[in-house]
């Protein structure tokens, strides 16, 4: 992976949609760190899963 930006807490309500608008707008592949506590929420990336620009990394 040439560029990528990472976003930390991306499974979160403002993560999750600057995660989605970034995709449909710039492209550029995306990396989504988040510990999924209580705010987290993968459901709310369900329609970029599979995108090979997105990837999920799960915090501890």
């Amino acid at each position: 992976m040439e560029n990528a930006i990472m976003v930390t807490g991306g499974a979160g309500f403002i993560g999750s949609n600057f995660i989605l608008q970034w995709i449909e707008r710039e492209g550029i592949p995306v990396i989504n760190l988040d510990k999924l506590t209580y705010a987290g929420n993968l459901r709310n990336l369900e329609s970029v899963n599979g995108d090979p620009r997105y990837t999920f990394v799960q915090g501890a």
